[in-house]
């Protein structure tokens, strides 16, 4: 983890797929948040639509309803997200 975030990596990541898939146990226990904490630049994505049947909007709201972040913190995610080519 502290490579990524001294490298400034960016990972975009799909909590429904990772979930699905078996990856994370649930929502609540998804390394984002640890993975957040410690500095990395995260986003928060889809994966494939016709099998996980998510949206953005669905993946940011089920990662606030396991208390997994903030409304500031989900925020401070999507702006980090759409800045990301400003990060170089």
């Amino acid at each position: 983890m502290r490579f990524l975030a001294e490298k400034r990596i960016q990972l975009n990541v799909c909590p429904s797929s990772n979930v699905m898939l078996g990856y994370a146990a649930s929502y609540k226990e998804h390394p984002i948040k640890i993975l957040y904490e410690n500095g990395v630049k995260v986003t928060v994505n889809t994966d494939d639509l016709l099998i996980f049947d998510s949206s953005i909007e669905k993946e940011y709201l089920l990662l606030y309803q396991a208390g997994v972040f903030s409304a500031e913190q989900l925020e401070e995610i999507r702006k980090n997200g759409l800045n990301a080519g400003s990060l170089q």
